[in-house]
């Protein structure tokens, strides 16, 4: 029995985009622009659904801990937040 999990992806379709271009039209001053219309294959949202195995879920997530511009969210979790006056020209003297 192969276990598998539905998850949210990037469009194939749209690139993540949301909408393509399908015509070029012309406005009410005579310039011309493409017209845009949501994407068909994920209504655009710019993601789709889609079924994968625990095996690739496990690389996927592998590839994401190892991407060294992801924030270390735990880190994060435990940083005390910032006043708006430490964050302020006024502190850094300026």
């Amino acid at each position: 029995m192969d276990i598998k999990i539905h998850i949210l992806d990037t469009c194939s379709t749209c690139k993540g985009r949301a909408y393509i271009p399908v015509r070029e039209e012309v406005s009410n001053t005579g310039e011309r622009y493409l017209r845009h219309e949501p994407c068909q294959t994920c209504q655009g949202s710019g993601k789709q659904t889609r079924w994968i195995s625990l095996d690739q879920l496990v690389d996927l997530m592998a590839k994401l801990d190892a991407d060294p511009m992801q924030p270390d969210y735990h880190e994060l979790a435990r940083a005390e937040p910032t006043s708006q006056y430490e964050d302020s020209r006024d502190a850094a003297g300026i």
